[in-house]
């Protein structure tokens, strides 16, 4: 009789545990919610969300340009309302004087620089053209906050053992494609955005533990290897509403 009910009770245990870990393998993945089991094999796929939990951020970069003529240091205040506002404020490093100021709003932009003598509006997609900026401005705001650019929230993601990461891949609007590599802590750490004129590579470190945001992006060309753009985030605010104030 002992025997027999130990037996019930180690298959009840059984069952019990193969029902959560079905439970588990069927519920999207997220910081709050993570994957219990430390040890992930390889090629394991899962629904992973990847989320902004904050309106409105405030942030404080220093942006280093390189290429095999010349270096270009630039403060950059950063203020964004989550897909809507993306507004810059743009000083140079050494002085701080004020070189300009840009805000892009949907598919609009405008900007203005009393040191060059300029007040120009424009699309967005004009403003990345007069700039030289490769990645269109409508995708800054993600990607400053390390959120993926043109996706749903919960996504499938592949297992990667070999460099320790979770990894998905879809098509966005341009014929451009994305590869994102999250790390365990669910956070974005590699961005690829490829179509077929060039191939941007983003690489994400020095993650805020209160926000998620990255501290630390490096973005690199394929077509211009030698032409790197480093991006050092010093601080983020996200108490909002923030003023983003643009007058001719």
């Amino acid at each position: 009789m002992n025997r027999l009910h130990a037996h019930s009770l180690i298959k009840l245990v059984l069952l019990l545990g193969a029902y959560l870990l079905l439970v588990n393998c069927g519920r999207p993945i997220s910081p709050e919610n993570p994957l219990k089991r430390e040890k992930i094999s390889d090629g394991v796929s899962r629904k992973i969300i990847v989320e902004d939990k904050f309106e409105w951020a405030q942030i404080f970069t220093r942006i280093e340009t390189n290429t095999p003529e010349s270096a270009q240091k630039f403060r950059v205040q950063v203020r964004s309302k989550k897909d809507s506002i993306l507004w810059a404020a743009i000083s140079d490093d050494m002085i701080g004087l004020r070189v300009g100021k840009a805000i892009v709003i949907g598919d609009s932009a405008a900007f203005t620089s009393t040191l060059l003598g300029l007040d120009w509006t424009g699309s967005a997609h004009d403003l990345a053209g007069m700039t030289g900026v490769e990645v269109p401005f409508p995708y800054l705001n993600k990607l400053l906050r390390g959120q993926l650019i043109s996706a749903e929230a919960a996504m499938r993601y592949k297992f990667d053992s070999k460099n320790d990461s979770w990894v998905t891949q879809y098509a966005i609007s341009g014929n451009r494609k994305v590869i994102v590599e999250l790390d365990r802590e669910l956070h974005v750490k590699h961005m690829t955005i490829s179509d077929p004129k060039e191939v941007v590579y983003i690489k994400y470190s020095n993650i805020d533990v209160r926000t998620g945001y990255p501290m630390l992006l490096e973005l690199r060309l394929e077509s211009r290897p030698k032409y790197t753009v480093k991006i050092e985030v010093s601080e983020i605010r996200t108490e909002g509403p923030y003023n983003t104030p643009f007058i001719f």
